[in-house]
């Protein structure tokens, strides 16, 4: 027997991907959950990469041609480097 070209095969082919999601409250809120935190974390992650590229580097320091601006520049990111942490013990109360 012959297959025609525009044999259309009728029967239903189910597995788990076939089914439509629920729409119950409890699964809306799960995924807004989800999408909620992914895109906190992404947003979190883009403020860390531009805190990361905009501040002073040592690459940034030697790149600079005149002399006077490369030790400005170096300074500020000795200045930046040797400040003591925003919270611990060593932090004086006063």
């Amino acid at each position: 027997m012959q297959r025609s070209e525009w044999d259309f095969d009728t029967t239903a082919h189910h597995d788990e991907n076939d089914v439509p999601q629920s729409k119950s409250p409890e699964a809306l809120a799960d995924r807004f959950g989800v999408r909620t935190a992914l895109l906190v974390l992404c947003i979190a992650f883009f403020i860390a990469a531009i805190w990361l590229v905009s501040g002073p580097s040592f690459e940034k320091c030697s790149a600079l041609e005149n002399a006077t601006e490369r030790n400005v520049c170096y300074e500020g990111l000795r200045n930046d480097l040797s400040r003591p942490p925003a919270k611990g013990p060593d932090i004086p109360k006063g």
